[in-house]
């Protein structure tokens, strides 16, 4: 084991990064699916079946960002009961320049599957999913993944 030792006297060198930095806007391949607060929550389970993902933003009427229902929420939520009555309301979000691992560590920290992704004005981006991450690992260790 190295173990390195700084003394405050002397300038402290980095080594050269010898990895690339990803950023999470190279993660969003498309828009975000979203559904309006309203949405009943069966329109919600059948959206997340049929798309095959695991969460969807939910917006309203002015297309502002209100939570985030995941397949979880949707297991849990009464048979009949809306997107906003269902969603989780304290959303996770990092700017598109954010690197990989920094919404990774956000997720393991926070437990939580997805981190939404915004744009310079704020505006939604998209939302990066642990299995994005995932699949984002194995392709850069060379795995042929779908």
């Amino acid at each position: 084991m190295k173990l390195l030792s700084i003394s405050p006297d002397e300038p402290f060198e980095d080594d050269e990064v010898t990895g690339e930095l990803y950023t999470l806007g190279g993660l969003v391949e498309t828009p975000v699916t979203s559904v309006h607060e309203v949405t009943p929550i069966a329109e919600v389970r059948t959206l997340l079946a049929e798309l095959r993902v695991p969460a969807v933003v939910v917006i309203d009427t002015a297309r502002s960002l209100k939570g985030v229902i995941t397949r979880t929420d949707v297991l849990r939520a009464p048979r009949e009961c809306t997107a906003a009555e269902a969603m989780s309301r304290y959303v996770y979000s990092l700017p598109r320049e954010a690197t990989v691992e920094r919404a990774a560590a956000l997720m393991a920290i926070e437990r939580v599957g997805e981190v939404v992704v915004t744009g310079d004005d704020g505006e939604l981006v998209g939302l990066v999913s642990a299995f994005d991450i995932a699949r984002h690992v194995a392709m850069r260790a060379g795995y042929i993944v779908g």
